[in-house]
Parts: structure tokens; C-alpha cells; sequence
């Protein structure tokens, strides 16, 4: 019997330190963007003032893929080629070894919210009312068209929707006391305070990996009215409780595939992209490069036709 455990405990060491040599890597590192790409232009509706804000909320979601090669010669950014065009007026395909975001597209209870609230950018209810009510002069309204002014209406409105009990069961918030009762602060950017640009960690998981591979991804930026053409407001759970009716919205699927259709003017796209020097997965693995991805390049032509 004592020889049977020894060689149990053998197998399993063993199996803790199997290696597969999956071509399949994990990637993880640093985004990084300039202070101009976290800078808003609010318009007062009554004045047609402008004021210039500066702030983490104004930051879109960030999209990031893995492809074989980005061209310069394809559009006026930097883009992944593509492969053949089969249909008309569609783009050819990017075909990306896989990829990720920097905050996704959440509902936060009220329509009127619906493909305009980010993870990772909030705080709290109180942040959220501060960022539309105050700062953008673009009050949140509830079902029935009346402004929602108040935190703790915001919370319960909530609470009663999903059917939840807390504020950590609510991912677009990203500061809360978590079940354990610890704080915690998951926003994605905060601000390098020496140079002043905007820096936020990522995860790419499993990406097919290819010797010569590249980074490359954008950040939506909002529109004037803060929407964003990367999220569609007919998908997503439909919500038909007592007199609602409206989708929740969510992000489009083919974004990382083509995504020529929904980079507008004034996005931010990555110029310089990362290139994978390994010779193959397990090199990658053994090397665990530190990765810093930087989208800089600001797209000043509408390809397409323009946000809402």
C-alpha cells in the first residue's frame, strides 16, 4: 500500500508539470494611450459653448487582435490585410489568430443607457450621474422619460431588474466592497502621472501563435452625442417587462474581423504594432516578453459615413 501512494504522488507531480506545447499562448501586457484620447468635447444645447474635459469616463472600449501582417497601403490607418473579397461592398476578412477588448459594452439598467456605458470606467451610480448629468448636461431618464437625479433610485432600479442583491453582481460599476467584504478597484486606465498618457493591462487568451505575428486594435471613440459604432443597439437581451421594450445592445461580432466597417473619423488605431519574435509557442512561453502596445495614430478620415 505504501508503494501505491508513492507512485500516486509521482503521477501527479507529474501531471503539474506536464507541458502539452499547445500552439495556442496567452498574452498579456500593457496598453497605452495618449491623454488627447481621453479628452472630450462637451457642447452646451442651449449656448453651443464648448468645453474640453479630460477624464478616464470618456474613454471608449478598446479593441485588440492578433494578424498575420498590417498594411499602411489599405485605408488612411495602419490596417490587417485582408483576404479575398467575396461579396460586393464587404471588405475581405482579417482572419485574426484571436484577440480581446478593454471593456465591453454593459446595459446599466435604463434604455436610455443602452451601448453608452463601458466596463471598466465607472465607479459607482454616483460616478455615472456625475459623468451624463453633469458633466455631459445629458441627464439619465428612466422608462417613462422622467431624469434620474438619484443614486440610491439608481441602485434599487437595479436591484430590481436583474434581480440582484449588491453592487459587485453589477459589472459596469468597478469599485464596490466584493462578497469577502474587501475593496476592490478594477477600473481598466489610470494615468501614468509622469507623462501623462492613459495605461491599462491586458489579456489576449488563447491565441494561435505564429512567428512574425502582429498587435494591432483601436479605441472607439464616442460620438457627440457619446454613442459608439462599435455597439449595436438591436442586439443583445430583449428586455419586455410590464411596458418596456427594448434591446440591452452589445457589441458587434465581427468587429476584429472587419474592422474597416465601424473605424470612424477621430479613432484612435494602433500605428506601430507589436511583432512576435519568437520562433513558435513554447519560445514564447520560455521568453515571456513584456508587451506595450500603444494606439496613438488618430484616423481624421470617415471611411464609412459617419456615427449617430
Amino acid at each position: 500500500m505504501r508503494k501505491l501512494s508513492i507512485t500516486l504522488v509521482a503521477l501527479v507531480a507529474t501531471g503539474c508539470t506536464f507541458d502539452e506545447h499547445l500552439p495556442q499562448v496567452d498574452v498579456s501586457g500593457k496598453v497605452i494611450l495618449p491623454k488627447e484620447a481621453a479628452t472630450y468635447t462637451v457642447i452646451d444645447p442651449k449656448t453651443g459653448l464648448e468645453t474640453v474635459v479630460e477624464d478616464a469616463r470618456a474613454i471608449g472600449p478598446v479593441y485588440l487582435g492578433v494578424f498575420p501582417n498590417i498594411r499602411d497601403d489599405l485605408y488612411d490607418y495602419p490596417h490587417p490585410e485582408m483576404g479575398p473579397v467575396i461579396v460586393d461592398g464587404t471588405p475581405g476578412n482579417t482572419y485574426p489568430y484571436g484577440g480581446g477588448t478593454i471593456g465591453r459594452f454593459d446595459f446599466a439598467c435604463f434604455s436610455d443607457l443602452a451601448c453608452r456605458i463601458t466596463t471598466g470606467r465607472f465607479t459607482s451610480f454616483e460616478d455615472i450621474l456625475d459623468w451624463y448629468n453633469v458633466v455631459l448636461g445629458d441627464p439619465v431618464v428612466d422608462e417613462f422619460g422622467a431624469v434620474v437625479d438619484s443614486p440610491d433610485f439608481f441602485r434599487s432600479y437595479c436591484y430590481e431588474l436583474f434581480q440582484y442583491t449588491a453592487d459587485y453582481e453589477l459589472t459596469f460599476l468597478s469599485e464596490f466592497i466584493n462578497a469577502d467584504g474587501i475593496d476592490t478597484n478594477t477600473l481598466n486606465f489610470e494615468v501614468n502621472e509622469s507623462t501623462g498618457d492613459y495605461e491599462a493591462d491586458f489579456d489576449l487568451w488563447q491565441v494561435t501563435y505564429k512567428s512574425d505575428m502582429k498587435i494591432w486594435g483601436w479605441m472607439d471613440t464616442p460620438s457627440e452625442k457619446f454613442t459608439f459604432s462599435t455597439c449595436d443597439p438591436d442586439r443583445g437581451q430583449y428586455n419586455s417587462k410590464y411596458t418596456n421594450d427594448f434591446y440591452y445592445g452589445t457589441n458587434y461580432t465581427d468587429l476584429l474581423n472587419y474592422p474597416s466597417k465601424y473605424i470612424f473619423e477621430n479613432d484612435w488605431v494602433v500605428q506601430e504594432p507589436y511583432t512576435f519574435t519568437s520562433t513558435d509557442a513554447d519560445g514564447f512561453r520560455a521568453d515571456s516578453p513584456e508587451i506595450e502596445i500603444r494606439i496613438d495614430f488618430k484616423n481624421g478620415v470617415d471611411t464609412i459615413g459617419g456615427e449617430e
